[in-house]
């Protein structure tokens, strides 16, 4: 079929509206807003650490190898990660340590994920509670900083507790009569409907 670009056609390269310059800058400002972010230069003392609940890497291995040695006899003891039988927690323990190297891995990648967490002054936390604040605001005046609402000076305070609801009372009188009675005065006038189905009339309340 006819082309009107003929049998070969090349096109050329498309017009950038984005030098290079720009892209160079956009990228540095990109990496200095990460930077806070992946390499944080503030740190807690090992202290205070300790006081929120620090990990030990070898407590913690030992941990994960004393609860995979599991006694299940008298001189019988099981691996839960492979169940296999040994008889001896010892040798439990090198089995461990020689087939299960990327598991006590894990274990310590764990600690050390939750170590950098803890160590982190910046870490996301639950709110401070409010009673728990040096400055928690007096009585009368608001978390904000705003005074609390006050009745006007010509209402007294014994006054808003004791005013009467705003709705009556959705109680009925009192009534000495038969039960049924009372409810019977409040149907509606209208005669009942007349039905009329392929048997007979047919009575609807």
């Amino acid at each position: 079929m006819p082309n009107r670009c003929g049998v070969i056609h090349v096109r050329g390269a498309p017009l950038s509206s984005i030098t290079e310059a720009e892209l160079t800058n956009f990228m540095q400002q990109f990496e200095s807003r990460l930077k806070p972010f992946i390499e944080f230069r503030e740190k807690l003392d090992d202290d205070e650490a300790k006081k929120l609940g620090a990990k030990n890497e070898q407590d913690e291995v030992e941990k994960f190898i004393n609860a995979n040695c599991q006694e299940v006899g008298k001189d019988k003891w099981s691996c839960p990660l492979s169940g296999k039988k040994f008889k001896g927690p010892e040798f439990v323990r090198k089995h461990i340590l020689n087939k299960h190297q990327d598991k006590i891995d894990e274990a310590k990648k764990d600690v050390v994920y939750f170590n950098n967490y803890l160590y982190d002054p910046k870490r996301p936390q639950l709110p401070e509670h409010p009673s728990s604040r040096s400055g928690a605001p007096l009585n009368g005046s608001h978390p904000s900083g705003l005074p609390l609402p006050t009745p006007s000076a010509g209402m007294p305070v014994q006054g808003l507790m004791n005013r009467p609801p705003m709705w009556p009372s959705m109680s009925g009188p009192n009534h000495s009569g038969p039960p049924g009675h009372y409810y019977n005065q409040f149907r509606h006038p209208r005669p009942p409907f007349m039905y009329q189905g392929p048997g007979g009339p047919i009575h609807r309340p």
